[in-house]
């Protein structure tokens, strides 16, 4: 993995470590980079993930324990510039 990715990942996981259950975090990034914490956070190969889907603009991926990794991209959007 990518090292910025696993590093970011872990920062989260430790400042989010005493929320409620109920709370979540925004995490605004860029695609690729967005696909690589994908890929720590559930444990796949990055450079099959950069593959597997297109992550554009403005669109969502939630990495929740309650979300497998199929059903992580919920917000998909009409690219234009893809």
């Amino acid at each position: 993995q990518p090292l910025r990715a696993k590093r970011l990942l872990s920062n989260i996981q430790h400042i989010t470590a005493n929320y409620d259950k109920n709370e979540s975090i925004l995490l605004v990034t860029h695609g690729d980079f967005g696909k690589m914490l994908y890929a720590a956070y559930y444990g796949l190969e990055w450079e099959q993930v950069l593959r597997q889907f297109h992550f554009g603009n403005s669109e969502v991926l939630l990495l929740s324990e309650d979300s497998p990794p199929e059903k992580a991209h919920v917000f998909e959007t009409m690219q234009f510039n893809a």
